[in-house]
C-alpha cells in the first residue's frame, strides 16, 4: 500500500500544480458550474447586490458563447439572472477570497501591485485553488480517522481511503477542478461523519451521566446544513444523522442541536433565493427547466453506462461497494445507515434528467457517497490476510493507474467529455495523448 499512497500523493500534487501553472493563460475558475458557484461570493463582496449581470460581463471564466447564454437567461420575478446552484461552496471559499482581497488591497496601497480588486485576477484564483486543496487534504484526514474508529484499524482505513480516492472522481475534483462543488461536498460529509462519530462515541447504554457532547451535534448540524446548500442532494445524508440521534432517549435534544447547527446556513440560502428569485423557497433547477423522473430512475445507466457510469469509469468502486455491503452485513449499525445514504444518492442521481452529469469526469454526482465506499474498501483490507491482501492491494494500484490515465485523457481533451466512451475508445486514445499533452 505504500506504493499506492506514494502514487496518489505524487499524482495529486502534480495535477494541482498543473492547474496553478495555467492561471496566467486561462482562469482556474472557468466553466459554467464553477462560474455560478463563484458569483455568489464575488457579487456579494464586490458589489453587494447578487445581481450577476455585471459579474458575468467582467468575468474571465466563460467562453463568449457561454457568457451570452448566461446573460440571456430569463429573468426571475425579482428581475435578476437566476443562479440554480447553492451558495455553500461560496461560504466555504469566503476566507480564501478575503485573504486574496487583503493581499491585493495591500499591494495596491503600497504601490507593489496594480491588479484590480475584481475577484478574478491571479491572487484570487491561487487563493481559491490552494484553499480548497487544503480542505481536500483535511477531508481525507478526517475520513481516515473516522473510518479507523469505525473499524478499529487505522492502517486499513488509510488503505481504503487512499484506494478509493485514487480510483474515483475525487482524484480529479480534489486536485484539478477545485472550483466545482464536488470536493467541497466530500469535505462537508467527512466533517459530518467525524462529528457524528465523536458525538456517539459513548455507548448508548452508558450511565445516566453520559455527556451530551453538544458541540459535536452542533458541528454535525452545521456540516449537514452547509452540505445541503452546497449540493442540494446531500440532504439525503440526513438519514445518517437520524440513525445516530435515535440511539437513545436523548433523540429530541440531539436533533434540536443538529437543527440549530444547520439553521444559519439554511436560512442564508432562503434569504439568497428571496433576493435573487423574489421568493423564499425555490426549486432552482426546475426554474431552469431541469427536472427529475422519480418514477423512472436510470439506475443501471448511472452505474454501468459508458456515459460516465460510476463503475464503468471507476471499476474499483464496485469492489468497494461489495466491501460496504459486507461491512453492513457483519456490523449493522452505522454501516447500514451509511449504505442507505449511498442508495439514496444513487436514486437521486439516476432520477435526474441529466443522469450522466454532463461533461463530468466519471460520475461526479457520487462525490460524498465515496466516503462510505472508502469504509467498504477499508473493511476488505481489514479482513484480508496474506495473498488475499496482496491481491487486493494489486487491484487497487492497477485501478489507480487506470484512473490516472483517464484523468490525463480527460484533462488534455484526448477524449470527449460530452459523449459515451467505451473502454476500447479510452485505450485507443493513448495514441492522441502525446499531442494532447502539449495543450
Amino acid at each position: 500500500m505504500h506504493l499506492l499512497l506514494g502514487l496518489a500523493a505524487a499524482v495529486g500534487l502534480a495535477l494541482f500544480v498543473s492547474q496553478l501553472a495555467e492561471i496566467p493563460f486561462r482562469s482556474a475558475l472557468r466553466g459554467y458550474d464553477n462560474t455560478f458557484n463563484y458569483l455568489w461570493l464575488r457579487s456579494a463582496l464586490a458589489d453587494g447586490d447578487w445581481d450577476f449581470r455585471n459579474d458575468l460581463a467582467a468575468s474571465n471564466t466563460l467562453t463568449p458563447d457561454h457568457r451570452a447564454a448566461a446573460l440571456a437567461l430569463p429573468p426571475t420575478e425579482a428581475g435578476r439572472i437566476p443562479n440554480k446552484y447553492g451558495l455553500g461552496w461560496a461560504v466555504l471559499t469566503l476566507p480564501f477570497y478575503l485573504g486574496a482581497d487583503a493581499f491585493v488591497a495591500l499591494g495596491r496601497a503600497t504601490g507593489l501591485l496594480t491588479l484590480e480588486r475584481d475577484g478574478f485576477s491571479a491572487p484570487y484564483q491561487i487563493a481559491v485553488q490552494t484553499g480548497h486543496a487544503l480542505l481536500a487534504v483535511l477531508a481525507l484526514v478526517l475520513a481516515t480517522r473516522t473510518i479507523g474508529r469505525w473499524l478499529g484499524d487505522r492502517s486499513a482505513a488509510l488503505a481504503g481511503v487512499a484506494a478509493v480516492w485514487a480510483a474515483s472522481p475525487l482524484l480529479y475534483y480534489q486536485t484539478v477542478n477545485l472550483s466545482m462543488s464536488h470536493g467541497a461536498a466530500f469535505f462537508l460529509v467527512a466533517v459530518l461523519a467525524f462529528a457524528l462519530e465523536r458525538a456517539t462515541a459513548t455507548p448508548a447504554d452508558a450511565a445516566p451521566g453520559e455527556p451530551l457532547r453538544a458541540r459535536w451535534w452542533l458541528l454535525a448540524g452545521a456540516a449537514l446544513g452547509l452540505a445541503a446548500i452546497t449540493r442540494f442532494q446531500l440532504a439525503v445524508f440526513g438519514v445518517v444523522v437520524l440513525w445516530a440521534a435515535g440511539r437513545n432517549r436523548r433523540t429530541v435534544t440531539r436533533l434540536a442541536l443538529v437543527a440549530a447547527g444547520a439553521a444559519p446556513f439554511v436560512l442564508l440560502q432562503l434569504w439568497a433565493w428571496r433576493v435573487v428569485y423574489g421568493r423564499w423557497l425555490v426549486f432552482s433547477y426546475g426554474a431552469e427547466g431541469e427536472g427529475f423522473h422519480w418514477s423512472r430512475p436510470e439506475l443501471a445507466n448511472s452505474l454501468f453506462s459508458p456515459w460516465h457510469g460510476l463503475f464503468y469509469w471507476h471499476p474499483f468502486l464496485l469492489v468497494a461497494l461489495a466491501g460496504l455491503f459486507a461491512w453492513a452485513w457483519t456490523r449493522r449499525g452505522a454501516a447500514i445507515a451509511w449504505s442507505g445514504a449511498v442508495a439514496l444518492t444513487l436514486y437521486v442521481n439516476a432520477a435526474w434528467w441529466c443522469w450522466w452529469f454532463a461533461s463530468a469526469f466519471g460520475n461526479r454526482g457520487f462525490d460524498a457517497a465515496l466516503l462510505p465506499l472508502m469504509a467498504g474498501a477499508a473493511w476488505l483490507f481489514h479482513r484480508a490476510r496474506g495473498p488475499w491482501r496482496t491481491a487486493l492491494a494489486t487491484v487497487a494500484v492497477g485501478a489507480a493507474a487506470w484512473n490516472v490515465y483517464l484523468v490525463l485523457l480527460y484533462r488534455t481533451g484526448a477524449i470527449s467529455r460530452h459523449a459515451p466512451l467505451t473502454w476500447e475508445e479510452m485505450l485507443s486514445a493513448a495514441a492522441r495523448l502525446p499531442d494532447a499533452l502539449r495543450f
